[in-house]
């Protein structure tokens, strides 16, 4: 799974909602904007938020739902899958975008937390999680990769920040996630 943050012109989300602009042309502009692909971003926030469902660090996934002039929510590259039970169904989440009043408030947050804040949310993280697994292996296996997980962790939030950081102020941030069959473990 990797989420991708892309920064778009208002004027094109608007246009996309109004109708004046196709899902095709605007998945164009999705692909030709900057962006980043984080995939241990959910990761990240997780460690920042302790596991509290309600953390202001939750806010960077939320957004309005982004639907064109038929109302329908853009979905990028759908994933389907097929069961033994032949059912067919496919796996994706809807778009949504953040205005230029939720991009700042986000980018700001963001700035406060700097690597050391990181470290020391992430080392309670797996302190606890070393403390509560029923498998001694992986308790082995946490600790002993900590330093490495951290880095991956630290450096898609770091990238984060500088994104949000470096958006323009007529700009907004769409966001969506890419599934790989990988993602997924399929059982009837």
């Amino acid at each position: 799974m990797i989420t991708i943050f892309a920064a778009v012109d208002k004027r094109q989300i608007e246009k996309f909602e109004n109708g004046a602009v196709s899902k095709k042309t605007l998945t164009n502009i999705l692909v030709k904007s900057d962006r980043i692909g984080l995939s241990q971003i959910d990761r990240a926030l997780n460690v920042l938020s302790g596991g509290d469902e309600e953390s202001p660090y939750w806010a960077v996934f939320g957004g309005e739902v982004l639907a064109g002039g038929d109302g329908e929510a853009l979905t990028v590259d759908p994933i389907p899958f097929e069961k033994k039970s032949s059912d067919v169904f496919e796996v994706c989440d809807p778009a949504v975008y953040q205005n230029e009043e939720e991009v700042c408030l986000i980018s700001e947050f963001l700035e406060e937390i700097d690597e050391a804040v990181f470290k020391i949310q992430f080392d309670a993280k797996i302190k606890k999680l070393t403390k509560w697994s029923l498998f001694s292996q992986k308790k082995k296996e946490l600790k002993e990769n900590a330093d490495e997980i951290f880095g991956v962790f630290w450096a898609d939030f770091d990238r984060l920040k500088s994104f949000y950081k470096n958006i323009h102020a007529y700009e907004c941030v769409v966001i969506f996630t890419l599934y790989e069959e990988e993602d997924f473990e399929m059982s009837d």
